[in-house]
Order: structure tokens, then sequence, then C-alpha cells
């Protein structure tokens, strides 16, 4: 094994990427195609990706039957054990990916070399090889540095960046697929589409087939504008700290795209490495950042000399599609488990309470909401879970105290239940700061989890969050931890597009009896359904959404996506439901809450209430038909929308210190 290993880093690994662009990496990645790894637990995961770059297919091969017994084992992405993998195919731009397993109860140096054998061309005429030798040094913390090694952490956090994870999550053993969702091949007749879409109005039957056309056609319309971001020949030159980053100057792409660069891929071939008789080169990364004067590119590999001085590439950017996907899985799996209750829930009556009768839900007071007996309503209803199984919606300008009720909801959850709950948000941001307000009450902080995506920033993490997140120090990586330890927090606080990880992984339907949506606005109906649709079971949970559907929502690129249900109203899923459900608008403080039949426009009544953190009245003037258009303000008495006929300067001096947010107004 060391002779081979030898004579194979002295041929050198790099002509072998410029004459075949097939490569091998893995996390952590290797130096001089050696991947050491020092642990003191018994158990550690490797991950390893086979990458096939060029414009031919290959076949590989990986021989495991020389692994040494009970200390190695390779696992496929689903967790199932690889005996050998022979002659496997990986077509142009396909890749394979994989897990090194190591365990043993005992300290010491074990080492495999792992041995990939390469056939391409016409029939399989070019072969050649791949090595990278994988060191696992085992020691059992004996120093007092090893023993306190959690006292360093936060500082750690402030040094460390998160390294390029190549592979799947490292401990969260997939469990319900997630298919491709391909683009169909008539995505482009989109007359006859929006025909299709206008024809057939949404409604239960048609739910998922409508949803996941408007999000094909959304794809179609991102991924042609990305293509009026890309370059034939532009200048790229590495970060001066990170030699696996290149930099682009933003000004020239970023004046022609109307959308989101972060997190897209990104294919990049060096113009002055190329050779008619050789393979053009090709590195594949993702947009990490962006900001006013430059465009962030990371990759897995680290990048030759010459890049420090900038080279001249072609530059193209792919749509990264998870988070679509994830999308599309919502759709189906919301029809599969039966969530027509909670999506239509037009002539709906909760099975235990109505929104609009008292009810006896336990309840502990707290200083929070003592001056404030709507806010304490609208939590009582919640804690009976009164609404179900419409959503429990609450609405509210900014500053209105949304958030505070839902903090409030998550206490007395804690304090009077024994329930589990899924806190999410569209955001990191959002999230973040929802996090913050949950840790900072001191609910049960040794039961609060924030997952985060594996691509996140570590100096984004907010200070009171590190202790409770993903972000493992001694590898200074995010991890996805088991399924059985996600399962184990009473709070699990994340993003709409990372709950669809707990889908993934196989947590159970019913395990969150409580599913909590903030900013709830910012979000397209099939994003928030994401944590929903898989993780709720129709009967005994609860789902509350919050939000302002009155600030900007969500960037829909597709027009005829945004005629039909992705773009104008009811853009939102917060929006679209009590359309079909309020007949009365019980507002709670902040809350509204169904369900109901079907109103009329002339049933629809309007409750105004107090507000603590609003300092003046505030009146929002909206369509009357629309439950979601409420109206704000310091009486308790109805006030009525002013007739065409009045005058708006004679009605604003009747009410003084008003401020008015008009719909439809231009100038």
């Amino acid at each position: 094994m060391a002779r081979l290993f030898q004579q194979y880093r002295n041929k050198g690994p790099e002509p072998i990427f410029k004459k075949y662009q097939v490569r091998v990496t893995s996390n952590p990645h290797a130096v001089k195609d050696k991947i050491s790894v020092t642990v003191t637990k018994k158990e550690k995961v490797v991950l390893l990706s086979v990458e096939n770059n060029g414009t031919k297919q290959v076949y590989f091969t990986l021989q495991t039957f020389d692994f040494v017994k009970n200390i190695f084992t390779v696992r496929d992405c689903d967790g199932n054990i690889i005996k050998a993998i022979n002659d496997h195919l990986l077509r142009p731009r396909e890749s394979y990916k994989m897990k090194i397993h190591f365990s043993s109860d005992h300290s010491g140096l074990y080492e495999q070399l792992l041995f990939f054998k390469f056939e391409r061309g016409h029939q399989r005429s070019e072969t050649f090889d791949i090595m990278r030798l994988l060191e696992v040094v085992r020691r059992t913390p004996q120093s007092k540095e090893d023993s306190h090694a959690g006292s360093k952490v936060v500082k750690r956090f402030q040094t460390t960046r998160k390294t390029p994870l190549t592979g799947c999550e490292t401990n969260l053993t997939p469990v319900v697929h997630l298919r491709k969702y391909r683009l169909p091949k008539n995505i482009e007749n989109t007359e006859e589409l929006n025909r299709n879409l206008e024809e057939r109005k949404l409604n239960w039957r048609n739910y998922a087939w409508r949803f996941h056309l408007l999000l094909h056609l959304e794809e179609y319309e991102i991924c042609a504008a990305l293509t009026k971001c890309n370059r034939d020949e532009v200048l790229l030159i590495t970060h001066q700290s990170e030699n696996y980053m290149l930099l682009l100057k933003a000004d020239d792409i970023l004046n022609n795209c109307n959308v989101v660069l972060t997190g897209c891929d990104v294919l990049v071939t060096p113009l002055n490495e190329q050779n008619e008789k050789e393979e053009k080169i090709s590195y594949r990364g993702w947009v990490e950042d962006v900001d006013e004067e430059q465009i962030y590119l990371r990759f897995d590999e680290i990048f030759p000399e010459d890049f420090s001085k900038g080279v001249r590439c072609k530059l193209v950017f792919l749509l990264q599609r998870m988070p679509l996907r994830m999308q599309h899985r919502a759709a189906a799996l919301a029809c599969k488990h039966g969530l027509k209750g909670l999506l239509f829930p037009v002539g709906q009556h909760s099975t235990q309470h109505s929104c609009l009768m008292p009810v006896t839900a336990k309840f502990v007071r707290t200083p929070m909401l003592e001056n404030n007996p709507e806010q304490q309503k609208a939590v009582r209803h919640i804690l009976a879970r009164s609404a179900k199984p419409a959503p429990y919606l609450i609405f509210g300008p900014p500053g209105t105290g949304k958030t505070v009720t839902l903090i409030e909801v998550i206490k007395q959850i804690v304090l009077t239940q024994d329930s589990n709950i899924l806190v999410c948000a569209p955001s990191n941001s959002a999230t973040d700061h929802l996090c913050e307000k949950i840790l900072k009450e001191n609910i049960v902080p040794h039961e609060v989890f924030r997952l985060y995506c594996l691509s996140y920033k570590v100096d984004k993490i907010p200070e009171i969050v590190k202790m409770h997140c993903s972000f493992n120090p001694a590898t200074s990586t995010f991890e996805i931890p088991p399924k059985k330890d996600l399962m184990s927090y009473k709070i699990m606080v994340t993003t709409l597009q990372t709950a669809g990880r707990l889908v993934t992984g196989g947590v159970s339907p019913g395990h969150y009896s409580y599913i909590i949506v903030d900013e709830a606005g910012q979000a397209v109906e099939t994003e928030c359904l994401i944590p929903i649709a898989g993780l709720l079971k129709p009967l005994s949970g609860q789902v509350v959404l919050a939000g302002d559907p009155k600030q900007l929502g969500p960037i829909i690129l597709s027009t005829i996506a945004q005629r039909n249900g992705l773009g104008e109203h009811p853009v939102t899923y917060m929006e679209r439901v009590p359309s079909l459900s309020v007949s009365s608008l019980d507002v709670h403080g902040v809350s509204v809450c169904g369900p109901g039949p079907a109103p009329g426009p002339a049933e629809i009544r309007h409750q105004l209430l107090d507000f603590p953190h609003v300092d003046k009245e505030m009146v929002l003037l909206a369509p009357v038909h629309s439950p979601v258009h409420c109206l704000y303000s310091k009486s308790s008495s109805p006030v009525t929308r002013p007739t065409m006929a009045d005058s708006s300067e004679n009605f604003c001096r009747s009410q003084p210190g008003l401020l008015m947010l008009m719909e439809n107004s231009a100038g």
C-alpha cells in the first residue's frame, strides 16, 4: 500500500485532472492526496465525491474487500453498506457521493488506501487511477487542554470559516425521497400552459398539479435570467487569504441581473489554459456572497498560482435547484397526507372549539402580556388549537407585537403541555432573531436547537445562539445531527428551507404538535408548506402563521406564475386561506383566526383594538372584501372605509394623527 501510494504521489495528480477532467474530492480536504483526521471519539465519517467534469462518460471501480475489517466501511448517501463499486457509469457533469465510516474503541493510527480505477474513451481504451490515503488518528482526551476544549468554542467561532462540504449530510440518513422534478418538455409553450392555468382554477383536486407547474414556470424564468449573467470572458482572481475562492467584479453583471445570485452554482473555464488537443478544464463551485463591488465564488479545490494575478475565464451561472425541489415535494406531500382541511378550510369547523367562543386551555399568567387581554386571548386559542384544521393567523404592521405573542405562545406551551414545537421563518436573519428571543426568555435553553444549513457563514451566528446550533468547533464545519438527536429537542428553530431536511431525515408526522411560521407574508405558499407537509399530523397539530402581508412579499420572475398564484393576490398562504374561511374577524390584539363559512363582502366587519407598541394611530386602507387587509386603530369601534365621493383631504383632516398606507397609489 505504501509503495503504490508513493508511486502515485510521484506522478502528481494535476496532469490527470487536466487531461481527463475527473477528480475525487473529500471533506476534510486532501492535502497532497492524503486525508488526515484526528478524533477523540470512536466514530468519524469522511465524505467523498467522485466527479466527472469532462465531456466524455467514464467508468470507475472501487474495491473495498481490502478495507480493515470492522474499522473502515463504505456507505452510500442512504446509509447502505457498499461492499464493492464495479464499473459505475459517470456521465458528463455527474458525480457519485459516498461516506467512509471509521469506528474503533482503541487509540492509535489507522490508515486505509482508497484506490479508484477509471476507464473511458472508445471501448474504454483510456485508463487511469486516482488514490487517496485516509489517515485517522484516534486519541483519548487526557491533557488539560483536551478536557477543557469546550471553553474555547466562542474564540474558535470568531476565527474560523466554514470549510466547503462535499457529499451529503454527515449524520442524518435520508428516509423520505426527494425527487429531481425536472422541467417538462413543453415548458417553453407558455401560452398553452397559461390557458390551462386560467381554465383550471385552484382547488384541492388540482392543487399539486397547479403548484408543480407554477414552480416549473418560475424555474424556467430564473434560468433565462441567469443566462444573461453568463460571460464568455471575464477576469477572475483568487482571494488574498483563501485560495479556494475566486473574486469577480460585480458592477457589469449586477447591472443586468434581476435574479439573486447568492447560492447559485458556477462553472469556470480558464481561457488561457485551453489547448485544441486537450479538453477544457472546468471548475465547479457556487456563489457564496455578493456585495456592491465583488462576487465571491467558492470552490472545493485550491487554484494554481497564476490565479493570484488574475486569469481570463468563461463564466456560467447555474441554478441551485434544491430550494425548488423542496417546494415541489411539499406540494406533493400535502396531497399525500390529506391536508385539505388546512389548505381549503371552507365550511370546516374546529374539532375542539370555535375561534369565536371562549376556550378553557390551561394558561399560566406571566408579566409579558399582563396588560394586554387581547393577546392573552390569542395565546389561549393557540394553546387550545381551536383553529384546527385551519392555521391560526396573526397579522399586523411592524411593532404591533407579533413576535412577542409568538414567544409567549412558545413559553405557555412549554409551561402547560408536553409538546414539541417547530419554529420557522423564511430567512436566516428572521430565524436568528426568533431564536435569540426564545433564548433570552430562558424558557428551556438546554432543549432549544437552531438548525443551520451547511452553507451558512459562521461569523453571522448571534453570540447567544452559538452554543445551541449545529456548528462543530472540532472540525470548523456545520453538521446535521442524526434524527434521534434532532427529535430530542423540545424547540427546533430553523428556516423554512432547512426544515425540509427534517422531512428528508424521516422525522415522523405528529412529532411537532405546533408548527409556527413567522414572517409568512414573505414566502410563497409552497415554501410555507415545506415544514408543514410531512411533519404535521392534521388531526392533532396546530399551524400558526404570523406576518404582515402588506410588506414586501416574495420576488417572482414569471408573469404567468404571478397571475396564477405565486405573485399577485393572493400571493401567500396566509392571505389565501382567510379569504376562503373567515366569516367574522375576531381580532385578538394582532391576531385574526378562523375558520368559518365563506363570507360575502357585507358580512365582514372590522374590530380595531389597542396595540402595545404603536405610538400613533395606524389605519390600513385596503379592499374591504379582503379580511387580510384589515384596519388597525386605537378605536374599539369599527371604522368604515371612505367612499369614492369623499374627499381624501377632508377625510385626513377629520382623522388627525393617522398614518395612512395607500394601496395601488401613484405619486
